[in-house]
């Protein structure tokens, strides 16, 4: 029997080299389970925040490693093991996966606002894609995790220097750092939410200039984020906000389609995000990274046994997920079984397309899934509805969620077999945790987005535009037959897909790729607006500062790469430390809020 803070490796695995395996389920402490299955919860609901906000979001396998150890030291002494620590990370990125996949289904929210199908049906539509999208991960794991997964790898990084004993008095880096930037985004993130005026600016808001929308946001979590994604998106989210009044009002101004700023807007945003972004994985292809294994990892280490019965289970598991979407989808969408099974069928092989995209260049391309369903598949649907009518654009977004959640999971899937194949863990228990946190996901994110939407609004002009919510909704439409645009608009969608096709190569070319603003922050930027970007380009440039300080003037050499290594890995740390918290807390005031009305204490949620 292993002591407190120090278990055995899953499955009874040793040091040594000998099989294992043999059971579905992985000897947690009742309390790992615990604590776990809530952070799963809070990563899900965070997900669909930040994701409505501002289109970015992240499955929190970093935070979930990092606030692990934080709880666990608490009821569990001593230190976890590497491989408690990879199954907390997998059982979190299921919830986060599947409050992504949520936030992109709000885009019925965006046709229809009265939209409010059965929570229960929801409930067990996202479960059972999460637990399906999790086998199809498992069908490729082998194959898969040979490959990069930088996302992976550097879990699998952190989880080993967490995990390595250090000297008496000396301080733990990662957690240190975690605590004190995640107090500082707790201090900062509760003036800028809450007000005494019912509607109102927050007690700390948005700094604003003239009147074309200029202006500098100062909610933290856009800080984190620019931490996390450095100065290339920063400026991209920048330069696409400034080209809404810069650009295209100027452009527009005095002509007949002066009126009609806001569609232009967004089909240029859409043009930017769909083929560009298809041009960009397929030139980052052309400059992949090669499979290696980093110092310090022996995978394979340990043979593990899977269970006798895996293959007929998870067959099992299979059908009854597959006839819980068709059943879900058709109760929510109207969407017809058949229909569903498709989008299931073509799902599969396009998830195995995006694992290996993501595994080269860490870029998982799940709304390009969605914008193949819609522009691929739409005659499935637009027989079955009146043209233009909302109804058949919802039945259209049933295909889209069913793809784009598949891939959602699938793919991260991949990354967490990617960190528990370096760190030597059991996949069976990776994947058994995989559809627990599947299920906790999306109990917990389908009330989340309703209470969400409910407070604070969703689409252009509201507290959340849901940059990629609109997306997903202007292309069902469009493909309804509810888009008729202009001659003009037409050459402009044409002309920045060309234009943007071409830029795409130089954000990967090697000559050229670190000087030219993310092409996905362009699209992004135009539609969630000056402020916000202007805080995560603030973000980027804090990174770029940190990095500057932390090599001093080193010369090219070991010291310098040392230096930016641990630069990298500490703005990492510090802006996915402020995105979680800023996030979970902003989420966490909304039920304050409302406690506080019950007693008639005059505090609001800010607009």
């Amino acid at each position: 029997m292993a002591e407190a803070g120090q278990q055995d490796a899953p499955g009874g695995a040793d040091e040594t080299g000998a099989t294992a395996g043999g059971s579905h389920l992985p000897s947690l402490h009742p309390m790992e389970w615990a604590i776990f299955a809530v952070l799963a919860a809070l990563l899900a609901a965070a997900n669909i925040y930040t994701t409505l906000l501002i289109g970015w979001g992240d499955t929190g396998s970093i935070i979930a490693v990092l606030l692990s150890v934080v709880l666990l030291h608490v009821v569990r002494p001593g230190k976890p093991s590497v491989h408690t620590l990879n199954l907390g990370q997998t059982m979190v990125s299921a919830g986060g996966s599947i409050g992504f996949a949520v936030a992109s289904y709000a885009a019925v929210r965006i046709i229809r606002p009265e939209f409010a199908p059965s929570e229960p049906v929801l409930i067990v539509l996202f479960a059972a894609m999460g637990v399906l999208g999790a086998m199809i991960g498992t069908t490729v794991r082998k194959n898969m995790v040979r490959y990069f997964f930088p996302s992976g790898t550097a879990c699998a990084v952190i989880q080993r220097v967490i995990t390595t004993p250090v000297a008496p008095g000396e301080r733990n880096r990662p957690v240190f750092l975690l605590k004190v930037w995640g107090g500082i985004a707790s201090l900062l993130t509760i003036p800028v939410k809450l007000t005494s005026t019912p509607g109102g600016h927050g007690w700390l808001h948005d700094v604003t200039i003239g009147t074309r929308g200029v202006g500098i946001g100062v909610d933290p979590l856009y800080y984190g984020i620019g931490l996390v994604v450095g100065p290339r998106v920063g400026i991209g989210m920048l330069l696409g906000a400034l080209s809404v009044p810069f650009l295209f009002e100027d452009m527009l101004e005095g002509t007949a389609h002066a009126d009609a700023v806001g569609d232009w807007v967004k089909w240029a945003a859409i043009a930017v995000l769909t083929l560009p972004t298809f041009a960009t994985i397929v030139f980052a292809y052309m400059f992949r990274q090669p499979p290696v294994v980093p110092p310090g990892f022996t995978p394979g280490a340990t043979t593990y046994t899977p269970p006798a019965s895996r293959a007929l289970l998870y067959g099992v598991a299979a059908i009854v997920t597959s006839v819980a979407i068709g059943w879900a989808g058709q109760q929510v969408f109207d969407m017809p079984w058949w229909v569903a099974a498709i989008a299931i069928g073509v799902a599969f092989p396009l998830c195995v397309v995006n694992g290996r995209v993501a595994g080269d260049t860490d870029i998982n391309p799940v709304r390009l899934v969605a914008i193949v369903m819609l522009s691929g598949f739409f005659w499935l649907i637009t027989d079955r509805f009146a043209p233009g009518s909302a109804e058949g654009s919802i039945a259209m977004l049933g295909m889209a969620v069913v793809g784009g959640t598949l891939a959602a999971v699938a793919v991260d899937m991949m990354q967490d077999y990617r960190t528990g194949y370096l760190v030597d863990a059991d996949p069976v228990h990776q994947t058994s945790v995989q559809f627990v946190g599947s299920v906790i996901g999306a109990v917990a994110a389908i009330p989340v987005l309703g209470m969400l939407v409910g407070k604070l609004g969703i689409g252009e002009g509201s507290s959340l535009p849901a940059p990629g919510a609109q997306v997903w909704a202007a292309m069902a439409e469009a493909m309804m037959g509810g888009f008729e645009p202009t001659e003009a608009l037409i050459q402009l969608i044409i002309w920045v897909s060309i234009l943007g096709s071409g830029y795409a190569f130089l954000t990967v070319w090697p000559v050229t790729a670190r000087w030219m603003p993310s092409i996905f922050g362009i699209g992004i930027g135009m539609l969630v607006g000056i402020p916000t970007s202007f805080g995560i380009f603030l973000g980027g440039v804090l990174k770029v500062v940190v990095t500057a300080f932390y090599t001093g003037g080193r010369a090219p050499g070991p010291e310098r790469d040392e230096a930016l290594e641990l630069a990298g890995n500490d703005t990492m740390l510090a802006g996915a430390s402020v995105f979680a918290v800023g996030a979970i807390l902003s989420i966490l005031l909304i039920f304050l809020t409302e406690l506080l009305a019950k007693f008639d204490v005059p505090v609001y949620m800010a607009h």
